[in-house]
C-alpha cells in the first residue's frame, strides 16, 4: 500500500510517499479503506519528536481518518464489513490503517469522507473543551482562540448550541474574521492589530465565564485570564505557538476565584461515553446542514508535505484533508 513515512525527525522535507506492509487487524480492531486524512497541528509535532508520542521509525503519522471496513479481529461487534466509518488511530496516512473498535464510529448519510476526517479530533476536542473541562452553562459567554480553525470554527458554534449568550473569537486575518462571524461569533477580534483582552472587556464589561485557549506563552495566559468574569474558567488544550513555558502565578487567581483547567483527548479515546454521544449529535448536525464543517483545503496523499508546510505556517482555516 501507498503511504507517508519519515525516517528521520524533521519538518515536512521528512515525508516522503513509499510502498508500505499493510496492517492487519487484530483482535478488537478494525481495517479500514482509507478514504480521507484529517490532519492535525500534532501531526507536525510528531514528525520533529515534540508530541506526547515519540515516533518509531519508519513511522506513518496522522491520527483519524474516514473510509470504509476492510475487514475486522476477533471479537469485533460494533460493525462490519462494508461500513463507512471515521476513525481514531495510528498510521492514517495510507490508504490501510487500523483502529481499535472502541474508536470506531458510523458515518450518516449525507456527511462526506473529507467532512468526516474533519470530526473525530476536532469535534470532539471542541465539545469537551465546553463541557467537560469548561463546564458552560446556557447564557454564559466564550472567548475562542483561533476561532478560524478546525476546533474554533467548531467551537463557535457549539458554544452556540449550548446556549451561549456571547461567543467572541480571535483571528490572524480579516478573512477569517468574516468566516468567524458567518458561524456566529458576535466580536472577532484580529490579534494582528488589536489588543484581544480590550476588546473583550470593552464588550463584555464583567467578562466571560470561560477561554478556550490552544496558543501558548506567559503574555496570551495572562491576557486571557483577565477576559475572565468572577467564578471564570480558561482550558489549556494547545500550545501552537511552540512556547509551552506560560506562567501564571496561583495567588492571582484567588481575586476572582478563577480556573485554569487543561485538556488532552488521547487518555480519553477509550471512554466511548464520553465520545460516541457528542461525536454522533456533531455528525447528525453536520450532515442535516446544522453545523458547517469547514474543510479550507483539500490535497492528495502524496501532498503531504505541502499541506503540513500550510498547516505549519498558520495561514490556513478550518480543517486540512488529505484525499486518498
Amino acid at each position: 500500500m501507498r503511504a507517508i513515512r519519515f525516517h528521520a525527525l524533521g519538518g515536512p522535507d521528512v515525508l516522503r510517499v513509499e510502498d508500505a506492509p499493510e496492517p492487519t487487524p487484530k483482535p478488537g480492531q478494525v481495517l479500514i479503506a482509507v478514504r480521507a486524512v484529517g490532519l492535525n497541528y500534532a501531526d507536525t509535532m510528531f514528525t520533529k519528536g515534540q508530541y506526547f508520542i515519540r515516533p518509531t521509525f519508519p513511522a506513518i503519522p496522522g491520527m483519524e481518518a474516514a473510509g470504509e471496513v476492510l475487514a475486522v479481529g476477533e471479537g469485533v461487534t460494533e460493525v462490519r464489513v462494508g461500513d463507512r466509518v471515521m476513525a481514531l488511530g495510528d498510521g492514517a496516512y495510507a490508504e490501510r490503517m487500523v483502529a481499535p473498535a472502541y474508536s470506531v464510529y458510523p458515518i450518516p448519510a449525507g456527511l462526506s469522507y473529507e467532512q468526516a476526517a474533519a470530526l473525530p479530533v476536532q469535534g470532539l476536542t471542541a465539545h469537551h473543551v465546553l463541557t467537560l473541562s469548561g463546564r458552560l452553562a446556557p447564557g454564559e459567554k466564550v472567548l475562542v482562540h483561533a476561532a478560524a480553525g478546525g476546533v474554533g470554527t467548531l467551537a463557535v458554534q457549539i458554544a452556540r448550541r449550548l446556549g451561549a449568550s456571547f461567543v467572541a473569537g480571535t483571528v490572524g486575518s480579516p478573512a477569517k474574521a468574516d468566516l468567524v462571524r458567518s458561524l456566529g461569533a458576535d466580536l472577532v477580534v484580529n490579534y494582528r492589530e488589536d489588543d484581544f483582552a480590550t476588546q473583550i472587556r470593552s464588550a463584555v464589561k464583567e467578562g466571560v465565564d470561560v477561554v478556550l485557549e490552544m496558543l501558548g506563552g506567559t503574555d496570551v495566559y495572562k491576557r486571557s485570564l483577565a477576559c475572565l468574569a468572577p467564578m471564570g474558567r480558561m482550558v489549556v488544550y494547545g500550545a501552537a505557538t511552540a512556547d509551552v513555558r506560560g506562567t501564571v502565578e496561583p495567588v492571582g487567581l484567588m481575586h476572582k476565584n478563577l480556573t485554569i483547567t487543561g485538556y488532552y483527548m488521547t487518555p480519553l479515546i477509550k471512554r466511548r461515553e464520553l465520545c460516541a454521544p457528542p461525536l454522533a449529535e456533531l455528525a447528525a448536525a453536520a450532515a442535516e446542514g446544522a453545523l458547517r464543517v469547514i474543510v479550507g483545503k483539500t490535497y492528495p496523499l502524496e501532498d503531504a508535505a505541502e499541506a503540513h508546510r500550510d498547516l505549519a505556517g498558520r495561514a490556513s482555516t478550518g480543517k486540512l484533508v488529505l484525499v486518498v
